[in-house]
């Protein structure tokens, strides 16, 4: 028998071997939860955050797993238990939200980021409150409405009501994850309260539901990227939530901006995008000033003559500074964060440049094609 054991012990390493496992850890025959040594039979345990396989014990292969690598949780060794019956280890619980004043402040600076991102294109509401929930309040709330088969994946959702003739959008975020991924949720749930504000009821009710997701995670992506969170990103990319749309939205706004997508979302023609046919974004259909029956104009304004662009500057000039956690800088109508890289019109022609660093009252800017560097001041008040 313990010629077996020893025969079942050098199959179970070449297999190990073979997958990836640390050999430090199979060379010490240690457990990665309790750094006990083992004894037949033992498991492995794949780390869905660092993709690394460990040997497990029999008895730590018992304990509940990690709510966001999978890892056996030892409640007794720094790991932590919520009420609603999530665990966490000790490593991932110093990296995820807890407490709900954290998620209300981290909220606030996405609604901000958010606004600055996205200032040449639009708004985000202001009428919203966000609060905290956990497990149980999830399931109770979609297992009442039917939908059960959602819930386990919700990380967050907004409710719209009218509060004493005023429109309010509740957001609710769920407690325990990480500040990346509660941002991209707070992001996608700000989207959404965007939809109630700006899409018409008429192309609301086209609009498919997958199309409208898509949407959200789309600018929970552009925040994401433009905070270099790359982890989150591909959570995003992977994610089945939104059925490929997703992947179509990116396209769209890639190839022919972010302020066709708003278009589409508000007039599009299509109910949602359609692999091999992204152009449909360009596809939209005003409203007409007068409805059919002749009742007031759905848009008031629609028809009037478009006002004349504003004369594109013969040199770059600092129009404006958005302070906050990540401040902008506008140059000749286009915003930047630091390091960013963009094309801004001068003259008849446009030109490259990088934002090197925002300061309160000035930015510092590169030509790319030269190397060269300028500073841009505000104008004086």
């Amino acid at each position: 028998m313990q010629h077996r054991a020893r025969y079942l012990w050098i199959i179970f390493l070449m297999a190990c071997f073979c997958f990836g496992t640390s050999s430090e850890a199979l060379a010490l025959n240690i457990c990665a939860i309790c750094g006990k040594e083992m004894s037949w039979p033992f498991y492995l345990v794949t780390d869905k955050v660092t993709g690394e396989q460990e040997l497990v014990c029999s008895n730590c292969i018992k304990l509940p797993p990690c709510y966001i690598c999978g890892r056996p949780v030892d409640v007794n060794n720094g790991g932590v238990e919520l009420p609603d019956g999530r665990c966490f280890c000790a490593r991932d619980a110093k990296t995820v939200v807890f407490k709900a004043d954290d998620a209300e402040r981290i909220c606030a600076e996405v609604k901000d980021d958010l606004d600055r991102l996205f200032s040449r294109f639009t708004s985000f509401p202001t009428n919203v409150d966000v609060s905290v929930i956990d497990r149980i309040d999830v399931e109770s709330k979609f297992n009442a409405s039917g939908n059960t088969f959602e819930s386990p994946n919700v990380l967050g959702y907004v409710h719209t009501a009218t509060v004493d003739n005023q429109t309010r959008h509740q957001i609710h975020l769920l407690t325990g994850l990480p500040v990346a991924e509660l941002k991209s949720v707070c992001a996608h749930e700000y989207s959404h309260a965007w939809v109630g504000e700006n899409v018409p009821k008429e192309r609301h009710a086209r609009l498919a539901r997958d199309a409208e997701e898509g949407f959200c995670e789309l600018v929970a992506y552009l925040l994401t990227d433009s905070q270099h969170e790359e982890a989150e990103e591909k959570r995003i990319l992977q994610s089945h939530y939104t059925r490929g749309q997703i992947a179509l939205f990116i396209e769209a706004e890639q190839r022919y901006g972010f302020d066709e997508v708003l278009d589409w979302m508000k007039y599009g023609v299509a109910s949602k995008l359609e692999a091999g046919h992204v152009d449909e974004i360009r596809d939209i259909k005003l409203p007409s000033a007068k409805s059919v029956a002749g009742s007031p104009a759905v848009f008031s304004g629609i028809n009037k003559p478009a006002p004349k662009p504003a004369p594109v500057p013969a040199t770059l000039k600092l129009e404006g500074i958005l302070w906050g956690n990540r401040p902008v800088a506008i140059v000749n109508g286009r915003s930047f964060l630091a390091n960013d890289l963009e094309k801004v019109p001068l003259g008849k022609t446009n030109v490259m440049i990088r934002c090197l660093e925002v300061r309160e009252k000035s930015v510092r800017i590169q030509y790319t094609g030269s190397g060269r560097e300028q500073d841009l001041f505000l104008p004086p008040q």
